[in-house]
């Protein structure tokens, strides 16, 4: 017995949030057992009201409230219960239904489902956001205008961690989760930084432990050490090792882009009159002539040969009837017949067989 067109509405809804999910499917013997619902973990949370004076940093760990560190138990805890409620679900959008009243059952429960899944992963995202800010902390340096654009890429980093976690292969979430936004973070700053977006300001101890470092360089050929930095600073060796990753960082900045139009240094003249190639024809002049031999090429050997000896060696076409001891008026046919021939080709733009 086929189902209602409402009935069909709320299959395919139920089918929907199914294929939808973000979290990969994994298939545990437990899901299957006809037990109650896996505990749920949810903390009571704290919430602050950010201030106008409040740091990036701050607004990000009070927002939507504040909870203390899950445990191993509590995170295993949150993932079986994601998981679980997928299991439920998918089993749910393969299920046969008889009646309209079991379809829209059905798809209430899936709701209610992934709802479930929707504040199990808050939870996880909300208890993990103090990792997103250590990983950003690196680039404090580069200013508190970007912070707030790194804060949400560690975000995404994290939500996209949450749902792609296997929670069975016993690695623990945290080194997991730092690692996946510990290497977004990385190509973010590198990308904006080859771009030019990101303007990198380094701070005085930056700029001297790099002043001390190359200078060392240049008399000893190695590197110096931390107490070596430290002293010639007037900085803790522990400072030394916190900022010196930084310098490395900015060391493999790439240049910034130069501009043609610059002027250089107190003339007139720009760096484009040095760069030029005045003998190099234009690209699009390039381009088109290209083009116009690519088709002359497609004619046949006769008519090519004659195109070769008007257009490029300059011949008269009673110097070209005598060379291929045809007439004049003969020459002159093959001609317009070929230019005709390589009009057509050039307005198509596709491949023609040798005529």
């Amino acid at each position: 017995m086929a189902l209602s067109k409402i009935a069909e509405k709320y299959r395919r809804e139920l089918r929907d949030l199914a294929e939808n999910l973000p979290f990969k499917e994994i298939d545990l013997p437990e899901f299957k057992k006809v037990d109650p619902e896996p505990e749920q973990v949810r903390q009571q949370r704290t919430y602050l009201r950010p201030d106008s004076g409040m740091h990036a940093v701050g607004r990000f760990l009070v927002e939507r409230g504040t909870v203390e560190i899950l445990t191993p138990e509590q995170v295993e805890k949150l993932f079986t219960e994601i998981h679980w409620c997928a299991h439920q679900l998918r089993k749910l959008a393969r299920k046969r239904f008889k009646e309209t009243s079991d379809v829209k059952e059905a798809l209430m429960r899936g709701r209610v489902l992934v709802s479930q899944m929707e504040a199990a992963e808050e939870e996880l995202f909300i208890a993990n956001r103090r990792l997103v800010v250590n990983c950003v902390k690196p680039f404090f340096w580069i200013g508190q205008v970007w912070i707030g654009d790194f804060l949400q890429e560690g975000s995404k980093a994290l939500s996209n961690a949450v749902r792609k976690f296997d929670f069975t292969r016993g690695t623990p979430f945290y080194a997991y989760a730092q690692k996946a936004i510990q290497n977004r973070l990385r190509n973010y700053f590198r990308d904006h930084t080859r771009r030019g977006s990101i303007g990198v300001r380094p701070t005085r101890e930056m700029m001297a432990i790099k002043n001390i470092i190359d200078t060392w360089k240049e008399e000893n050929r190695k590197e110096p050490d931390n107490d070596v930095i430290a002293k010639l600073t007037g900085l803790t060796p522990e400072r030394v090792a916190k900022i010196r990753p930084f310098v490395k960082q900015w060391e493999n900045l790439p240049s910034p882009p130069v501009s043609l139009d610059a002027l250089l240094g107190d003339t007139d003249a720009n760096l484009y009159d040095f760069v030029e190639d005045k003998e190099a024809e234009k690209a699009s002049k390039s381009a088109q002539k290209s083009e116009i031999w690519a088709a002359i090429d497609r004619l046949a050997p006769r008519a090519k040969y004659i195109m070769h000896l008007r257009f490029i060696e300059g011949r008269t076409l009673e110097e070209t009837g005598q060379m291929l001891d045809l007439t004049r008026a003969r020459i002159k046919q093959i001609q317009d017949d070929s230019l005709r021939k390589l009009r057509q080709m050039l307005h198509r733009g596709v491949d023609k067989p040798n005529m």
